[in-house]
């Protein structure tokens, strides 16, 4: 018999976003992960309007609202034009690979691993470790916002289905 479970918005993003993205980035599987933070980004945009949590066409909105809304205001600049959006979260959703213009790296890489959201032969570097805290920062920020009232009762509400 197959068990299903419906998570909760606030246990979802803990359980999914921070706690699994995070254990994801700890065990090295950094491209799976920046897949996760640029998805992950929208679905936090999505709690941050009115509209319907399923409704269509609201990617790039959404990817944008909790860009400039939650995450660090370096990244908002980055977003002019929708950039990270068309060269990271919309790349990566529909060819699993970025664009040319965005480097993907860690940390302990010698040469760009200590130069996250600076630019190199016209590549935006986007380091995992940095990304995942403050894409990390952006759920919590969400959480609270959420166990202040700031976040629609409906929305804090809404069920993700979830089967592990």
């Amino acid at each position: 018999m197959i068990t299903e479970n419906n998570l909760l918005a606030k246990e979802f993003i803990q359980r999914v976003f921070i706690d699994e993205t995070g254990r994801l980035v700890d065990a090295g599987f950094h491209h799976f992960a920046f897949v996760i933070m640029a998805q992950g980004l929208e679905t936090l945009g999505n709690f941050l309007d009115s509209k319907p949590l399923k409704a269509r066409e609201q990617s790039k909105l959404r990817f944008s609202h909790a860009i400039n809304r939650l995450m660090p205001v370096k990244y908002a600049k980055l977003n002019n034009n929708h950039k990270l959006y068309d060269q990271l979260r919309a790349s990566l959703a529909h060819t699993f690979s970025v664009s040319r213009q965005v480097y993907l790296t860690f940390k302990s890489d010698p040469d760009y691993g200590k130069k996250h959201l600076q630019e190199s032969d016209g590549k935006l570097i986007l380091v995992v470790e940095d990304f995942y805290a403050d894409f990390k920062k952006s759920c919590e920020r969400l959480l609270d916002g959420m166990d202040k009232g700031i976040i629609s009762e409906k929305k804090t509400n809404s069920e993700f289905y979830y089967t592990f």
